[in-house]
């Protein structure tokens, strides 16, 4: 499903990540752990496109290395961002639909409100009135609305 191959992601002279293989076969959860500073989140944003980097990233044999970031989710990857990054000033309901814009859908899937229930109860507060725990769900299901093959979550329990 996905393959990563000989990726290498660099701050100016500074190589952050040195070459790194692995595969993810469908159905499988991969945690990527380590301390502080280790390049969890750089090699996040660098799969999702937001960091250049170098070497193969392909998601069911479909090269994703040079495409941008858009690209990337029209191809199948969505990605829930440390700290959230959801729209503070927007609703539930309309946060939610910026994640519809790779598929043909005009409404949120009654099956994100299934999953977590307290977005529907939710779906005309704004996305900055929500707690933690509620933004975090509000941001996940946002990444579900694409329909992903490939979900990344960066600290996904961070101020839960």
């Amino acid at each position: 499903m996905l393959c990563v191959s000989n990726h290498k992601v660099s701050y100016g002279q500074s190589e952050v990540i040195h070459g790194l293989n692995f595969d993810v076969k469908p159905n499988e959860i991969v945690a990527i752990m380590g301390r502080n500073g280790m390049g969890k989140t750089t090699l996040m944003k660098s799969l999702i496109g937001v960091l250049p980097s170098e070497g193969s990233i392909t998601l069911d044999n479909v090269e994703m290395a040079k495409m941008k970031s858009h690209q990337r989710v029209a191809g199948g990857m969505s990605f829930v961002p440390q700290g959230r990054m959801i729209f503070s000033t927007m609703t539930v309901k309309e946060n939610i639909e910026t994640g519809l814009t790779t598929t043909r859908e005009k409404q949120v899937p009654q099956d994100l409100y299934d999953l977590f229930p307290v977005l529907l109860e939710m779906k005309s507060r704004r996305g900055g009135n929500l707690s933690g725990g509620q933004q975090q769900q509000l941001a996940i299901a946002r990444a579900l609305a694409s329909k992903p093959k490939m979900l990344l979550l960066d600290e996904p329990t961070e101020g839960i």
